[in-house]
C-alpha cells in the first residue's frame, strides 16, 4: 500500500510529463501579436503629432521607424526529488513513519524582445519629404473612394489657378470661395459615381491620367454645378475627359494642372490648426498667424493645457504643455488616418537591408 507522501509525489512527476509535451510557442502569439500592433498603432499616432506640433513651432520634424520586432523565449523548468529513512524517533514506530521524502520544483521564463529602430534620415528621405505628391496619386486617392474634399484639402495647393488655404512663411493665406465651391461639387459628383479618373498610354508608352465628368443621367441640380466648375477651371465645356499634369496653371482648355503639396508641406498646413498656449504666443515661442479664428469643421484640431487630459485619442508632451486632440473629434481623427497614407505615398525610396538577429528558441 502507498503511503500519502509517495502518491504526492508520483503525481507531480506525472503532472510535469504533461505540462513537457505542450507547447508554450503558439500561445505566445496571441499575448503579443495585438499589444505590439496597439503600440505601434499608439506610437505611430503620437509621432506624428508630435512632428505636426513642433512644425507650429518653427521646429524641425523627425521621424523614426520600427522596421522589425523579434521576441525570443525561455521557458525551463526542474523537479527534484529526495526520499530517505530516517531514525525512528521512538521503537513503536512504523517503517511507513520512518521514511521521508521531499519534492522541490523550480520554473524559469524570459521573454527577450528585440526592438530595432531606425531614424528616418539622409538625402532619399529629405527628397521624398519634400518631393510633391503625384497628382494622379492624388486622383487615385479619389477613384479608391477617399473623399474629394478631405484629399484636395489637404493635398492640393491649386487646380488651374484656383487656390486653396495656405501657409508661407508665417503668413496665412484664406482659400479661394471657388476652389471650396468646386471641391465641393467634386464631392458631390464622387457620390454619384459622375467623376473619375482613366489611365492612358500615350506614344511614348508611358503612362497618363485623365479625369472625367460622366454627364450622363446626372441630376440637373448637380449637372448645372458641373457646368460652374468647368467655367472656374476654364476648360472646355463641351468635353467630357481631361489630361492631368502637375503645375500651377493648364496650357489648353484641354488639361487639369493640379498644383500638389508634398507631405512636408501638409505637415505644415496642418500645424496651422494647432492651439498653442497663449502665454506661448506671447512670449514668441510659437509664432502667431494672425487673426486666426478656430473652425468648427477644422480638418485637424488640436488642444493645449498644462495637464495631461483624461482619455484623449492621443496626447504628446513639447515645451512643457500637453498637446492632444480628443477622442470624439472624428474629423481629427480621420485626418491623422489619412496622413499615414500620404506618408507612405512619399515612401517610395529603397530600404536599407536590417541585421539578420538570430535568436535560441530555448
Amino acid at each position: 500500500m502507498r503511503s500519502p507522501r509517495h502518491t504526492l509525489i508520483l503525481m507531480a512527476l506525472i503532472l510535469l510529463g504533461q505540462a513537457g509535451c505542450q507547447h508554450y510557442g503558439p500561445r505566445t502569439i496571441t499575448a503579443d501579436r495585438i499589444p505590439y500592433n496597439a503600440a505601434i498603432a499608439a506610437s505611430w499616432k503620437e509621432q506624428t503629432l508630435l512632428n505636426i506640433v513642433k512644425l507650429r513651432y518653427a521646429d524641425t520634424p523627425f521621424f523614426v521607424d520600427v522596421p522589425q520586432i523579434t521576441s525570443g523565449y525561455t521557458l525551463q523548468g526542474a523537479a527534484v526529488a529526495n526520499a530517505g529513512i530516517f531514525p525512528p524517533v521512538s521503537n513503536l514506530a512504523s517503517f511507513a513513519q520512518q521514511l521521508g521524502a521531499t519534492l522541490n520544483l523550480q520554473a524559469g521564463y524570459q521573454d527577450r524582445p528585440t526592438i530595432s529602430y531606425v531614424p528616418q534620415t539622409g538625402s532619399q528621405f529629405i527628397r521624398n519629404l519634400t518631393q510633391p505628391i503625384n497628382p494622379g496619386s492624388v486622383l487615385f486617392l479619389l477613384q479608391s473612394g477617399y473623399p474629394a474634399d478631405v484629399v484636395f484639402d489637404l493635398t492640393v495647393d491649386s487646380i488651374n489657378g484656383v487656390r486653396n488655404r495656405s501657409v508661407s512663411g508665417g503668413q496665412l493665406r484664406p482659400a479661394d470661395p471657388e476652389f471650396i465651391q468646386v471641391v465641393q461639387t467634386i464631392r458631390k459628383a464622387q457620390i454619384t459615381g459622375h467623376v473619375g479618373i482613366r489611365v492612358e498610354h500615350d506614344k511614348d508608352k508611358k503612362d497618363s491620367v485623365a479625369f472625367f465628368f460622366h454627364d450622363q443621367g446626372v441630376d440637373p441640380a448637380l449637372a448645372k454645378e458641373l457646368a460652374e466648375v468647368r467655367k472656374i477651371l476654364r476648360v472646355d465645356p463641351d468635353r467630357r475627359d481631361f489630361r492631368v499634369v502637375f503645375g500651377g496653371t493648364a496650357k489648353s482648355p484641354n488639361e487639369i494642372a493640379i498644383l500638389s503639396r508634398s507631405v512636408l508641406r501638409v505637415l505644415t498646413e496642418l500645424s496651422t490648426f494647432v492651439e498653442p498656449p497663449i502665454e506661448h504666443l506671447a512670449g514668441g515661442i510659437a509664432p502667431g498667424l494672425g487673426d486666426l479664428e478656430a473652425d468648427p469643421k477644422a480638418p485637424l484640431r488640436v488642444f493645449s493645457g498644462a495637464k495631461k487630459p483624461h482619455d484623449p485619442f492621443v496626447a504628446v508632451c513639447y515645451e512643457g504643455q500637453w498637446f492632444w486632440i480628443d477622442k470624439s473629434d472624428f474629423l481629427s481623427k480621420r485626418t491623422m488616418a489619412y496622413v499615414l497614407v500620404l506618408l507612405a505615398l512619399a515612401d517610395t525610396g529603397a530600404k536599407d537591408s536590417l541585421p539578420v538577429i538570430t535568436i535560441s528558441a530555448n
